[in-house]
């Protein structure tokens, strides 16, 4: 079991390291820094389920998945916006203006189609800009079943508005 005191010397020794490597995968500073921060806490949370000897490799493997998870976000945060940036284009003239209302009225129609498991999910995530984590937390699912419900959103709103 991992002691408040080993604790302390784990954040003083291992932060800029867990920190460096951060940065191997994100490039933002804040980010990492945020990722770094969230596996101390989790340390934190576990320190009764963790040894000194598996602590390091605890943060190492934590900070990694939450990295990867991070671009994962990112990436599907990147395609939403890629959507919203197409559907709005052209509303700056009248006929823009119009078909602007047709492609929010396809996107509204999309989202009232979707279950309602399905529309809660993707309301959290890009209305509320809610964490896949938060989210998972929230309905007591995995982030995974998150990301695949955001995915099914996605794929349907953009076959949607491809077929008009």
């Amino acid at each position: 079991m991992v002691s408040e005191r080993e604790f302390d010397t784990l954040f003083r020794n291992l932060y800029g390291e867990l920190y460096v490597f951060a940065r191997r995968f994100i490039a933002h500073e804040a980010d990492c820094e945020d990722i770094v921060s969230d596996a101390f806490e989790d340390v934190w949370r576990n320190l009764s389920c963790l040894t000194s000897a598996t602590v390091r490799s605890f943060l190492y493997r934590d900070v990694r998945n939450k990295c990867i998870d991070f671009l994962r976000r990112q990436t599907v945060r990147r395609q939403y916006a890629d959507l919203m940036a197409s559907v709005t284009q052209g509303y700056d003239s009248a006929d823009g203006l119009t078909e602007l209302h047709e492609r929010e009225r396809i996107v509204s129609d999309v989202l009232e189609s979707l279950p309602d498991y399905t529309r809660q999910i993707f309301t959290a995530c890009y209305v509320d800009r809610k964490q896949y984590a938060q989210v998972a937390e929230e309905l007591s699912i995995s982030p995974n079943t998150v990301k695949k419900y955001i995915s099914q959103a996605l794929k349907l709103i953009v076959g949607q508005r491809q077929k008009h």
